[in-house]
C-alpha cells in the first residue's frame, strides 16, 4: 500500500471515530436536554420561549414522548436541538398552535428560536364544543330510531332460510386447519366421497329452490353498507369511515349494520342521521337460519347487511376502511358495469382444502384471495352468487375450513 493510500485510510478512520464521538455526545446531549422540561405555558413568544417537543417515535408528526411537556434549549449547545424526532413548539393558546421544523430521527439539529420566526406552521384551533342538553331514552325508543327492517325484505330471509337448513349432513376431517401442524389438508386428510356428494347435492338442491331476485323492487338505488358495533374495538370506525366519505363529496345513503347488542345510543343514531347515515340491526335475523345468532363473528355479519340493505347496488365497506376520493365513480367503472361486481385481491395465497374443489369446481382452486373489505355488487345481476355466499355463511362451521386455513 502507498503512502498516500495509507495517509487516506488513516483520514478515514480519523474522521469515522470523530462522527461517531460527535453521534454520541449528540445523543447525550439530547437525553439531558429531554431530561430538563416544563409545563406548556398558555402562550409564550415564538423567538424567545421556543422550545422542542421530542417526538415519540420517528415520524415527525408523532404524539410527544412527553404528554404536556416541551424540552428546553441549553444554551451551552447555541440554541441547538439533537438530531432525535419532534418539532419546534413555537406557540401555543386556545385560539392557536405555531411550531417550525417538524423533524424526524437521524436529522440535523436545528435552532427552534430562530426557525420559528422564520419559518412558523401555524393552524387554527377549533372552538370549545357548546355542551348540549342531553336527550335521555330507553332501549325501545332507541329500537324505534333505528330503521326497522321491512316486511318483504324480513320475509325473503325467511323463504332463504327454510332453503339453507338444516344441518349438512357431513364432518369435516379432524384437526384445525388454523394450526398447521393438526391442519388436515398438511396430514393429507381427505372428506370422505359420500359427504362430498351429499353436499354438493345439498348445493344444487338450494339453488333451484332459493327465492329469485325479488321482482316488486325491495331494493333500489345505490348506497354504501358499513357493519358497525360499539364495543371498544369498533366505537370509533364507523364515525370516521362515514366522515371520510361525505368529505370526498358523495352523497350516496349510507346504512351502518348493528349487532342487536351493540346498537348506538339515542345521542349517536341522532348524530348519525345528520351525516344522512341509517342505522339497521341485525335483531330482526337472529335466529332465523341465515348465519345470525350469539355466536356470530364479524366476518358473517357482511353478506346479512349486503343482501338485505336496502339498495340494489351497493358498495360494502368494512368500518376500518377510509375513501378518499368520491366512490360514487366505482359504479361506472367498465369491469362492474360487465360484470355486476367489483373485487380487488387480497394479500393472502388461496388455501383452499383440495375437497373445496370436488365439492364446489374446479374454479375454486385460486392461487389467491379476495378482499372483503371493499366490494362492490349489483344484486339484481349477481344474486344467485349471493344466495350461495349466503348458504356458505350460514354453513360456516364446514365451508370455513374448506375454503381458507386461517377461519
Amino acid at each position: 500500500m502507498s503512502i498516500r493510500a495509507q495517509g487516506m485510510k488513516c483520514d478515514s478512520l480519523r474522521w469515522l471515530v470523530v462522527f461517531c464521538l460527535l453521534s454520541l455526545a449528540t445523543r447525550a446531549l439530547s437525553r439531558m436536554s429531554a431530561s430538563v422540561a416544563f409545563s406548556v405555558p398558555s402562550s409564550f413568544g415564538t423567538a424567545k420561549g421556543a422550545g422542542f417537543v421530542v417526538g415519540s417515535s420517528c415520524n415527525p408528526f408523532a404524539l410527544p414522548k412527553v404528554k404536556r411537556y416541551i424540552s428546553l434549549t441549553p444554551t451551552r449547545r447555541n440554541g441547538l436541538t439533537g438530531m432525535g424526532p419532534g418539532y419546534c413548539l413555537c406557540d401555543d393558546d386556545d385560539g392557536k398552535t405555531i411550531i417550525a421544523s417538524p423533524k424526524g430521527c437521524g436529522s440535523e439539529p436545528v435552532i427552534c428560536g430562530k426557525l420559528c420566526a422564520e419559518q412558523p406552521l401555524k393552524a387554527e384551533k377549533n372552538r370549545p364544543c357548546q355542551k348540549q342538553a342531553r336527550v335521555e331514552c330507553d332501549e325501545p325508543n332507541k329500537r324505534k330510531k333505528a330503521l326497522s327492517t321491512p316486511k318483504q325484505v324480513f320475509q325473503l330471509a325467511q323463504r332463504l332460510a327454510s332453503e339453507i337448513n338444516p344441518h349438512l349432513g357431513a364432518k369435516l376431517p379432524s384437526g384445525s386447519r388454523r394450526d398447521l401442524y393438526k391442519d388436515f389438508v398438511m396430514h393429507g386428510r381427505r372428506l370422505p366421497k359420500s359427504d362430498a356428494e351429499r353436499v354438493k347435492l345439498r348445493i344444487l338442491k338450494f339453488l333451484r329452490d332459493a327465492p329469485e331476485y325479488p321482482a316488486d323492487q325491495i331494493f333500489e338505488g345505490r348506497g354504501i353498507v358499513i357493519v358497525g358495533g360499539t364495543s371498544p374495538k369498533f366505537a370509533t370506525s364507523f364515525w370516521v369511515a362515514a366522515h371520510a366519505v361525505r368529505r370526498t363529496g358523495s352523497n350516496l345513503p349510507i346504512e351502518v349494520w348493528f349487532p342487536g347488542g351493540e346498537l348506538p345510543s339515542c345521542m349517536q343514531i341522532a348524530e348519525l342521521e345528520n351525516l344522512r347515515v341509517h342505522v339497521r340491526s341485525f335483531t330482526d335475523f337472529e335466529n332465523i337460519g341465515i348465519g345470525v345468532s350469539e355466536n356470530t363473528n364479524r366476518f358473517m355479519f357482511k353478506i346479512i347487511a349486503l343482501m338485505f340493505s336496502a339498495f340494489d347496488e351497493v358498495l360494502l365497506l368494512d368500518a376500518d376502511n377510509i375513501v378518499l376520493r368520491n366512490p360514487d365513480d366505482v359504479f361506472h367503472w367498465e369491469p362492474y358495469l360487465s360484470t355486476g361486481s367489483l373485487m380487488w385481491k387480497d394479500f393472502w395465497k388461496g388455501s383452499s382444502a383440495p375437497d373445496c374443489q370436488e365439492v364446489l369446481g374446479n374454479s375454486t382452486a385460486l392461487l389467491h384471495t379476495h378482499e372483503s373489505g371493499q366490494v362492490v355488487v349489483k344484486k339484481s345481476s349477481t344474486w344467485t352468487a349471493l344466495s350461495l355466499a349466503l348458504f356458505m355463511n350460514a354453513h360456516s362451521y364446514f365451508f370455513y375450513p374448506l375454503t381458507v386455513n386461517y377461519m
